[in-house]
């Protein structure tokens, strides 16, 4: 007998319940938060379908200071490649990742399994990256040795050994398409990064004179034209700490809520975007927790909700 069944498009939730970043930050509190403030249960009731895959694993205790004044690379490199590999596996599964943390340095692990999936698949990989921090230092320029301000660096080639083997190859990116929104804490040597290898970075000044929709907007035509897949990593430190007092590294001046959730509602409506991230809920850091929950909440269920992929008609596919 022959049964037929609807494919949908769906998500597959990956926790990094870790700061090994930047440690002692609070943020790998954020999966659990984000879990026990309803996320699942509020995209069910929406016939919006995320799957848990549960928590990656990585080391407890970091590795103290390193080479070049590095903390915590080795657990970082550790904590990244098993991000990498849960959101590998969703993404060969045929599911969009969706990686919360857990401290930024994580990104470098979804970025390499958005990266790789990207040239099997034949396409360029484009980076959207919400954030205060461009998170493009190398241990040259690093003030504090933090890894949490290191992955796109490492993404782009640049940094320690550890970091540029979590991929299968290195660059993951060219830095022509990293483009990032928010940016408003940038150490000195980081912006000589920046400038030279030509990355776009908007900071909160162009924002507020261009607009933050219209400077997405411009990034997703360059995204389509190229055909590329779109990984999305928001930092919620991008927003300003009125709306998300409870991150790990908050910067006073950042993206409004309404502004922000109007940004991902539009990325969503592009239909572009493989891979995700939302990292940086750090609630312990804020009485209660429930202002940062709720932001992260509605940043997702914009982006969420907006996905065309949701509302193209489901195939009948034949089941033996």
């Amino acid at each position: 007998m022959t049964a037929f069944m609807n494919a949908r498009h769906w998500y597959g939730l990956v926790g990094a319940p870790t700061d090994i970043g930047n440690f002692g930050c609070g943020a790998a509190s954020g999966p659990a938060a984000l879990r026990a403030g309803g996320f699942l249960d509020r995209m069910r009731h929406q016939g919006i379908v995320v799957r848990d895959m549960g928590d990656a694993e990585g080391p407890a205790e970091g590795t103290g200071i390193g080479e070049h004044g590095i903390r915590h690379v080795e657990a970082t490199a550790a904590w990244c490649r098993a991000v990498r590999d849960g959101c590998g596996q969703v993404l060969a599964d045929g599911g969009t990742p969706l990686m919360v943390g857990g401290d930024h340095s994580l990104a470098l692990g979804s970025v390499a399994a958005a990266s790789a999936h990207a040239r099997k698949l034949g396409k360029p990989l484009h980076v959207f990256w919400f954030d205060a921090h461009p998170d493009f230092n190398t241990p040259d320029t690093s003030p504090s040795g933090n890894t949490h301000g290191m992955p796109m660096a490492a993404a782009c080639g640049m940094g320690h050994p550890e970091m540029l083997d979590v991929g299968a190859f290195t660059p993951l990116l060219h830095p022509h398409d990293l483009t990032q929104f928010g940016i408003r804490d940038v150490d000195h040597g980081e912006r000589a990064h920046l400038l030279r290898h030509g990355v776009r970075f908007h900071e909160m000044p162009e924002v507020r004179r261009a607009g933050l929709v219209s400077l997405v907007a411009e990034a997703l035509e360059r995204a389509e034209r190229a055909g590329a897949h779109l990984h999305v990593s928001f930092d919620m430190d991008a927003l300003d700490p009125e709306h998300a007092p409870g991150v790990g590294t908050p910067v006073p001046g950042g993206l409004t809520l309404d502004e922000s959730v109007a940004a991902l509602r539009l990325v969503g409506e592009s239909g572009l975007t493989g891979s995700f991230d939302l990292v940086e809920l750090a609630a312990v850091r804020e009485a209660g927790g429930s202002r940062t929950v709720q932001s992260a909440l509605e940043l997702l269920q914009a982006f969420l909700r907006a996905d065309r992929r949701l509302f193209v008609e489901p195939l009948a596919v034949r089941v033996a």
